[in-house]
């Protein structure tokens, strides 16, 4: 949502038939790429109750890594040529929880005050330009696990998807 076709063109898994392994990403991208996106799904596995699923998401998002506990969806990695990028949702009750937060990273802060609403959801985009943006935005979704473990205490019981 909210981002170009140019930028979506650049998704490294377009063709619908071909599923691409959940650990593609970390030999198919150029080494510093592929350690951003190694961060980010390892960082997102080690979260209590976290599953992974490798999702084709339409003509838009082609293959896409989903994060979820249980029925709630955590956020989605997307896989292009530049590297990583991350689209995460926040609904209306989280929104003033996750711009209160001392030291919200200022991506962040702006990836939720830019972000496109559809009902009580604002759909967030985030670049993940380097490992320090991998780290910010793991630090942020351990809040967020929080809350919506909070709302939905059967989310804790997701289970996570041993593909690889």
């Amino acid at each position: 949502m909210g981002r170009s076709a140019a930028f979506w063109a650049t998704s490294l898994y377009r063709n619908p038939r071909q599923e691409p392994k959940a650990a593609a990403p970390c030999k198919d991208l150029p080494p510093a790429l592929a350690a951003r996106f190694r961060r980010l799904r390892e960082g997102l596995l080690k979260l209590p109750g976290v599953a992974e699923h490798v999702k084709y998401m339409g003509n838009s998002w082609h293959w896409t890594w989903e994060y979820v506990v249980g029925h709630r969806k955590l956020c989605w990695v997307h896989v292009l040529a530049s590297g990583p990028a991350i689209t995460f949702t926040i609904a209306d009750t989280e929104e003033p929880k996750a711009l209160a937060l001392t030291r919200l990273p200022a991506a962040i802060g702006s990836a939720i005050r830019g972000a496109q609403r559809t009902g009580p959801v604002r759909w967030c985009a985030l670049e993940v330009g380097d490992q320090k943006a991998a780290d910010a935005f793991l630090s942020f979704v351990r809040r967020k696990l929080a809350w919506v473990v909070e709302e939905t205490p059967a989310a804790a019981a997701g289970r996570r998807s041993l593909a690889s």
